[in-house]
C-alpha cells in the first residue's frame, strides 16, 4: 500500500469511528422534541406578530407602540435562542468530539463528496455509507432552522421598533432581516429534504469514492 493510500484509509477509518458514535444517537438526534415544535411555532408566530405590527400600528410622532412591540419580540427571541442553544449543546455533548469531527478529518474534496452523497447526488461504495448517513443526521438538525428563524425575527422586530427618524438604521435592519430570512428558508429546505431522505431509509445507494 502506498503512503497516499494509507493516509486515505486512516482518514476514512477515523471518520467511520466518529460516524459510529453519531449513529448510536441517531434516534435522539432526529427526534422532533416538544421544545423544537414550540421553538419553530413561536418563531413563526413572532414573525406574524411583527408583520401585523407593520400593518396595524400607524407611524406617528409617538413611536412608543412600535418600540414596545419590537423590544418585546426581541426579548422573547433572545431568550428562546439562548435556551435552545444550551439544549442543543447538551444533546451534542453526548457525542463528545464526534459531533464536529465526522468529516473534519477528511480532505475538502472528500467532505464535498460526502455532502453531495447525503442528498443522493453522488454514487459511493458501501464502506462509506456510515459516514454519509452520520453526516446526513447532523445536517438534519432542526436547530439549523430554528436559529436563523429567530435571528430573522430579531432583525424584523428591530425594523418595527426603529423610530421614524431612524430611517437609515431601519433600512439596514430591514436588509439584514430579509437576508437572514432567505437564508433560513434555504437552510430549512435543505434540512427537511435530508430528513425526507433519511425517513425513506436512505443512506443513498452509493457514497463518495474512496480516493475522492
Amino acid at each position: 500500500m502506498s503512503i497516499d493510500q494509507d493516509l486515505v484509509t486512516r482518514r476514512w477509518a477515523a471518520a467511520d469511528r466518529d460516524a459510529e458514535a453519531v449513529l448510536a444517537e441517531e434516534d435522539s438526534l432526529l427526534r422532533v422534541s416538544a421544545w423544537s415544535r414550540w421553538s419553530l411555532g413561536l418563531g413563526v408566530l413572532a414573525l406574524l406578530v411583527v408583520t401585523v405590527g407593520f400593518v396595524v400600528l400607524i407611524r406617528e410622532d409617538d413611536d412608543a407602540p412600535h418600540l414596545v412591540v419590537g423590544l418585546s419580540v426581541v426579548g422573547a427571541a433572545l431568550v428562546v435562542v439562548v435556551v435552545r442553544t444550551i439544549q442543543g449543546n447538551r444533546a451534542r455533548g453526548r457525542l463528545g468530539m464526534a459531533y464536529p469531527t465526522v468529516t473534519t478529518v477528511l480532505t475538502s474534496r472528500e467532505r464535498q463528496a460526502v455532502q453531495r452523497a447525503v442528498t443522493g447526488r453522488t454514487p459511493v461504495p458501501a464502506d462509506r455509507r456510515r459516514v454519509v448517513r452520520a453526516a446526513a443526521v447532523l445536517r438534519a438538525d432542526l436547530l439549523r432552522v430554528e436559529q436563523p428563524l429567530w435571528y430573522a425575527t430579531v432583525w424584523s422586530a428591530l425594523v418595527l421598533g426603529a423610530g421614524s427618524s431612524d430611517f437609515p438604521l431601519g433600512a439596514l435592519y430591514a436588509v439584514s432581516a430579509v437576508l437572514v430570512l432567505v437564508g433560513a428558508g434555504v437552510v430549512g429546505a435543505d434540512v427537511f429534504r435530508v430528513r425526507r431522505v433519511l425517513r425513506a431509509g436512505a443512506t443513498p445507494e452509493d457514497a463518495p469514492g474512496s480516493s475522492a
